[in-house]
């Protein structure tokens, strides 16, 4: 046979996928806003911490896991749902990176190695910030952001629209999170100035610990003002003295009496006979082996949920609404600790009072008109389950009802975990909506600035002010965020071998997909040959070789190697970050003929197929 003689090749694609193109529009009406906005946070929960509430107290957990990092195996435990917001439509995961720090969260970096997660976390400070405000900021930093600025919070908002703004935790009133809601401080630890800020910002409901005038034990004391006091002197006098617009309480007699929905005040200032926490700081703290609920409980001290009960009794009186936010603040104080028993306590404390709020938009409101958001800021203490380690990876929980969950520590800081996330009512559709991104255990995820975002645009707008002025309001949407993924190949009638050489026509791969699309995987396009046949002489594809190449892309996919096409081969291959964008590709071909093959002019059909991951 002649070294020159033409062999021909006919090159088609194949792919079935399509998803359809996103583009930003003009929405044709103002969508459905709710009256009333409550975001109930468990301060330094992950998904371990929810869960180990739920061990202790039914012996079922929800979203157990073990991973094994050197593999990518999953292992799901079985997924019992016990807890009110464990049956909301909404359930996704939220990353909470601070603009310091790592500053970003990477699925396969997280479940690659065990200890990636435990450096360059966000504090509760920026975390409460992001919630509060739409805006990453720096760590140690309320209410500004990077560059020095003051940002607007949701509560500055809800108040300009009408609403009643109340903020209610189990730790001292100013703290982080709380304070990231309505105030601005470049120093978190800035407690008097937060305290003087917060008291003056016109909010109808403040609620937490902070007392100068009693310990974590529940018991009087001399009147504390200096180094690590939460409020200043003046301050207190005219608090507790009734010079502010609050009506100032603080025995668990008068917040019960209020959540009965007696004497309700206009605006309420509770300040719990205690000097740092509701419970968890009370004596028996080192006693981390024994059952919760073992060491005796403060007496004179409201639960959060009463402290719930009271702030919506108040709050509810505004016939335009109110925003709440209800934080489960010592949870984080028990991660720090890594005090297993505490962690429980204060876990169930916050499981209850999302219980309080859950039944009260049943008998007081509705779910047409009320959003409630169940979440958390971070993880703290690294939980996980028995044995895990670098080596081992992540193991999943396991405990029997009325006992201690079994559980090993890994930190005594934050960390990078990703936080399960709970919506249902008006507006969770849109939260639903920002949960593009994904990752491989966890599922979709949104980012903590999403939430500020969607609570400010639910909010609303304050109506125009001065005379003669007109508001004007455009609601812009993203459109379809679903994108698509498909295959195309330069037009070309054969191709033709010259001297057993020739050249694939490019093919070009288009990814416009989400994460949740794509669920966090890649494509794969590959190609395969039929045998070459020549009426009825013939010889196998295994005598066509390509070498793969990729022309340009702009996510970085990768050509495959060098292979015979007589079984599919890779073309190119990407991962979750390749893959977006557009690739074109290409590749050589070349034709060993064998030996024995009798002279003729061959043809052969080579496919490319994409393949999306799953």
């Amino acid at each position: 046979m002649s070294t020159t003689a033409r062999r021909l090749i006919a090159v088609t694609a194949a792919t079935g996928l399509a998803f359809g193109i996103a583009t930003p529009v003009l929405a044709e009406a103002t969508p459905t806003t709710p009256k009333n906005v409550i975001v109930m946070i468990s301060d330094g929960a992950g998904y371990n911490q929810f869960d180990a509430a739920s061990l202790y107290e039914s012996g079922t957990s929800y979203r157990q896991v073990a991973v094994d990092p050197s593999t990518g195996a999953i292992t799901l435990s079985a997924a019992t749902p016990t807890q009110v917001y464990e049956q909301f439509p909404v359930q996704v995961a939220q990353s909470h990176y601070s603009a310091s720090g790592r500053a970003g969260y990477t699925p396969e970096a997280a479940w690659g190695a065990f200890d990636w997660v435990a450096s360059g976390a966000t504090d509760s400070a920026a975390a409460a910030t992001a919630l509060g405000t739409g805006v990453k900021t720096n760590n140690g930093t309320i209410g500004i952001d990077p560059a020095g600025d003051k940002l607007l919070t949701v509560g500055e908002q809800a108040m300009a629209v009408g609403k009643k703004v109340g903020l209610v935790t189990s730790v001292p009133f100013n703290h982080a999170t709380p304070a990231g809601f309505i105030a601005h401080n470049a120093d978190r630890n800035d407690y008097h100035g937060l305290a003087t800020e917060m008291i003056d910002s016109g909010i109808d409901v403040v609620i937490g610990a902070g007392h100068p005038n009693y310990t974590d034990a529940n018991t009087s004391r001399a009147s504390h003002f200096g180094a690590g006091s939460w409020i200043s002197q003046p301050d207190f006098a005219r608090l507790s003295g009734g010079q502010t617009p609050f009506t100032y309480v603080d025995s668990k007699a008068q917040f019960e009496q209020i959540a009965a929905g007696n004497n309700v005040p206009d605006k309420l200032f509770g300040l719990a006979r205690v000097a740092e926490t509701f419970q968890y700081n009370r004596p028996g703290l080192s006693n981390n082996a024994v059952l919760p609920f073992t060491d005796r409980a403060n007496a004179d001290v409201p639960s959060l949920e009463t402290s719930t009960d009271a702030a919506l009794n108040v709050l509810a009186s505004d016939q335009d609404g109110f925003f709440l936010m209800v934080e489960g603040g010592a949870v984080d104080w028990a991660g720090h600790a890594n005090q297993t028993t505490r962690l429980v306590e204060e876990q169930l404390d916050f499981n209850a009072s999302v219980e309080a709020v859950t039944a009260w938009v049943e008998q007081n409101s509705n779910w047409n008109e009320t959003l409630v958001i169940v979440t958390a800021d971070h993880e703290t203490g690294y939980l996980a389950g028995p044995g895990a380690d670098a080596q081992t990876g992540w193991t999943a929980l396991t405990g029997t009802q009325g006992q201690l969950p079994n559980v090993s520590w890994h930190s005594g800081g934050h960390t990078n975990a990703l936080v399960p996330f709970f919506a249902k009512g008006a507006g969770s559709d849109q939260l639903a909506a920002r949960a593009d991104k994904w990752d491989a255990v966890r599922g979709a995820y949104l980012d903590n600035t999403a939430v500020g975002e969607i609570v400010f645009d639910l909010l609303g707008h304050a109506a125009a002010s001065g005379e003669n002025a007109v508001g004007v309001e455009a609601s812009v949407t993203s459109g379809d965020r679903s994108g698509a993924l498909s295959l195309s190949v330069a037009a070309s009638d054969r191709v033709v071998f010259e001297n057993a050489a020739a050249a694939l026509p490019q093919a070009t791969v288009t990814d416009s997909r989400s994460e949740v699309q794509s669920q966090g995987k890649g494509w794969t396009v590959s190609g395969s040959a039929t045998e070459f046949v020549a009426g009825n002489r013939t010889f196998g594809a295994e005598a066509l070789t390509w070498t793969p190449r990729v022309v340009s892309s702009q996510g970085g996919a990768a050509a495959g190697g060098v292979a015979t096409l007589q079984a599919p081969a890779t073309l190119a291959d990407s991962d979750r970050v390749t893959r977006v964008g557009t690739s074109v590709l290409d590749a050589s071909l070349a034709l060993s003929v064998p030996e024995d093959a009798k002279a003729g002019r061959y043809g052969s059909d080579l496919t490319l197929t994409l393949f999306a991951k799953d």
